[in-house]
C-alpha cells in the first residue's frame, strides 16, 4: 500500500512524541546520577543476633607484697648478734639482730637487786606502821623508793627491746645490708622483710568505671610476659578520684601458695563487670562514623538504610551495640564507602 507524503510525516511525528514520552518516564523513575541510571551494587552482610558478652576492662598494674618493711634498729650501736639468712622464712617475733646492750643489762641487773632490797624494806616498815612504830611519812618514803626502782626496771627493759630487731610479721628475708660487728645508726637498713603470700595487686581504672568497682569483684591477671592467668579479688579502693589522671586506684588480693609471683612484677589485670546473655555484637568495620555520630547500614526492602547506633564496649574483634539495632536486622559489612542511604543494593549473607 502506498503512503502519501503527508501521512508519512504525520506517523513520523507521532513516533517521535511516543519515544520522547517513554524516555522521559524512564529517566524520572531511575533518578539518574550524572546522566546514568543508578544500578544496585552487591554487598556482603550478616544477620544480627544476640550473643553472650562478658563486659571487661584490662589495665596495667603492679604486684605488691602483702606486707613489706625495712628492718632497722631503734638505737645506735654495734651489732653483736645477727640471725639473718637471705631468702629464708622467719616467724613473727623471731630475733633477727641485737645491738650491744651490755651496759643496759648490767644496769637492769643492779636495779633488780635494788628492787628486792627496797621491797623488803617496804614490807618491814609497813608492819611497823601497823603498830605505830613509825610515822606514815617514813613508810611512804620507802614505798616511793620501791616504785621508783620498778619504774627504772621498766625503762631498762624498754631500752633492751629497742636494742633487739625482731620480725614484725611472718615473711621472707630479702637482701642483708650489714655484717656482724657493724656499727649502725637508727637510719641504717639491716635487711628487708617481705610477706609474699598473699600478694596485693594495685592498678587504676578510668573514672567512668569507678562506680562499677565493688569489693570481692573478680579480677584475672597475667604477670610479666607469662601466659598463666591468676585469680584475684578486689578488697579496697582509694577514697577519691585522682584529679590528674582521672582514674581510681584499686587494690586486689591474690594467693601465692606456689611462690610463682614476685612482688614488683608488672601485670595486666582484667576486671569482669557483668555477663550479658543478650548483647548485640558487630564487626568494627561495619561502623560508619560521621563526626561524633556512629552509624551502620542495614539492608531493608532492597535498599541500604542508614541507622544511627549507640556503642558500648570494644574488643579486638567486636563492638557492642547498646541501641539502634535489633536481632534479625540485616547488617551490611562491605562496600560501605560506595553506598548511600536509600541506594538499591543486592544483599549477600555471610556466615557470622
Amino acid at each position: 500500500m502506498k503512503m502519501n507524503k503527508a501521512t508519512f510525516h504525520h506517523l513520523l511525528l507521532v513516533a517521535i512524541v511516543m519515544v520522547s514520552v517513554s524516555c522521559g518516564k524512564t529517566e524520572k523513575d531511575a533518578k539518574p546520577t550524572n546522566g546514568r541510571v543508578r544500578q544496585s551494587i552487591m554487598v556482603d552482610g550478616i544477620i544480627v543476633g544476640y550473643s553472650e558478652y562478658e563486659r571487661t576492662i584490662t589495665v596495667p598494674g603492679t604486684i605488691l607484697p602483702n606486707e613489706w618493711v625495712e628492718l632497722r634498729s631503734e638505737m645506735a650501736g654495734k651489732i653483736v648478734e645477727l640471725n639473718i639468712s637471705e631468702g629464708t622464712l622467719v616467724r613473727k617475733g623471731q630475733l633477727l639482730a641485737r645491738i650491744n646492750d651490755a651496759d643496759i643489762r648490767a644496769l637492769l641487773q643492779r636495779r633488780i637487786i635494788e628492787e628486792k632490797l627496797a621491797a623488803d624494806d617496804e614490807q618491814r616498815k609497813k608492819r611497823m606502821l601497823e603498830i605505830n612504830a613509825i610515822s606514815v611519812q617514813e613508810y611512804e618514803t620507802s614505798l616511793n623508793k620501791l616504785e621508783a626502782i620498778k619504774a627504772d626496771i621498766a625503762q631498762s627493759k624498754a631500752i633492751l627491746e629497742k636494742a633487739e630487731v625482731r620480725a614484725p610479721f611472718d615473711g621472707r628475708i630479702g637482701l642483708r645490708y650489714v655484717s656482724p660487728g657493724t656499727f649502725v645508726s637508727v637510719n641504717t637498713t639491716i635487711a628487708t622483710l617481705v610477706q609474699d603470700n598473699p600478694l596485693k595487686l594495685e592498678f587504676a581504672v578510668p573514672e567512668r568505671y569507678a562506680g562499677l568497682i565493688t569489693n570481692n569483684m573478680e579480677v584475672k591477671f597475667i604477670a610479666g610476659d607469662g601466659q598463666t592467668q591468676y585469680p584475684a579479688r578486689v578488697y579496697a579502693t582509694d577514697a577519691q578520684i585522682d584529679t590528674e589522671t582521672r582514674s581510681l586506684k584499686v587494690r586486689a588480693i591474690a594467693e601465692n601458695q606456689g611462690k610463682s609471683l614476685i612482688p614488683g612484677s608488672y601485670v595486666k589485670a582484667t576486671l569482669v563487670f557483668e555477663k550479658s546473655p543478650q548483647s548485640i555484637l558487630i564487626p568494627p568495620r561495619a561502623i560508619v562514623p560521621d563526626m561524633d555520630i556512629q552509624n551502620v547500614f542495614v539492608y531493608s526492602q532492597g535498599k541500604a538504610k542508614r541507622v544511627q547506633v549507640r556503642l558500648g564496649e570494644r574488643t579486638g574483634t567486636t563492638v557492642e551495640v547498646i541501641d539502634g539495632l535489633n536481632a534479625g536486622d540485616s547488617l551490611i559489612i562491605s562496600g560501605l564507602t560506595s553506598i548511600r542511604n536509600g541506594m538499591p543494593v543486592s544483599f549477600n549473607i555471610r556466615p557470622n
